[in-house]
């Protein structure tokens, strides 16, 4: 028993005094930078996720995809010779069987095989494939001299930034705003030109920060009328 004892005791200080030493080391894996937000199908720049991270010595790696549970998800490297430097890859959202993965954060973990060391870098991926909702609640004005703006008042349940629409067209994009109840406002200009007088139908979209747009409100017909910019 006292034998028993002595090489249990010896067993665990090795292993303390092992993991302390890892604690202690520098990471081979630092300075990640990965674009944050995903929507595999979004048909816009967030539809794929640039991914880097810095390694610190010359290693043979694997680097895979695992989801908030620490699961496989996707293999992006394998047995991969990288030098001291930055190490660039790309996901699309999906697993190894090519289908797209459900909503979620997601993180990459990195196998050094001739160190035989493994390392889960705690920047998350977020998929997000699910577009927001918006309601126009009404405008300020239905009526619009040159030089100025009407207000336009919605209310969306994501963060997200408006994109005003003017006769479908893509007029003008605000800053990108908390769920709730907010307001845009409109100068009568579609891309910073000004409308000639008429009429015309507008109405609002949100776009959340994976790229996902909501489906356009209701539209509001606003007469522009003529006159000298003030």
């Amino acid at each position: 028993m006292t034998v028993l004892a002595v090489t249990l005791l010896v067993g665990s200080v090795a292993a303390f005094t092992y993991t302390q030493k890892l604690k202690l080391e520098r990471s081979p894996v630092g300075t990640a930078r990965f674009e944050r937000w995903l929507s595999p199908e979004c048909d816009c720049p967030r539809q794929t996720a640039q991914l880097s991270f810095r390694l610190g010595e010359r290693e043979r790696i694997d680097a895979t995809i695992v989801d908030a549970d620490g699961d496989f998800v996707r293999t992006l490297l394998r047995e991969s010779e990288q030098e001291i430097g930055r190490v660039r890859m790309e996901w699309d959202g999906r697993d190894e069987a090519g289908g797209i993965v459900p909503d979620g954060d997601y993180r990459v973990r990195v196998r050094m095989r001739d160190e035989a060391r493994t390392i889960v870098i705690p920047t998350e991926v977020h998929v997000d494939t699910v577009p927001p909702r918006v309601r126009l609640r009404g405008v300020s004005s239905t009526t619009l001299e040159p030089g100025e703006e009407i207000e336009l008042s919605y209310e969306t349940n994501e963060f997200g930034r408006p994109l005003l629409l003017v006769d479908g067209e893509l007029a003008a994009r605000g800053p990108e705003r908390t769920p709730g109840r907010r307001t845009v406002d409109w100068a009568g200009r579609v891309r910073g030109a000004l409308l000639p007088p008429g009429i015309y139908s507008v109405s609002l979209v949100v776009e959340d920060s994976a790229g996902n747009r909501s489906e356009p409100t209701d539209s509001t017909t606003i007469a522009v009328t003529a006159g000298e910019e003030r």
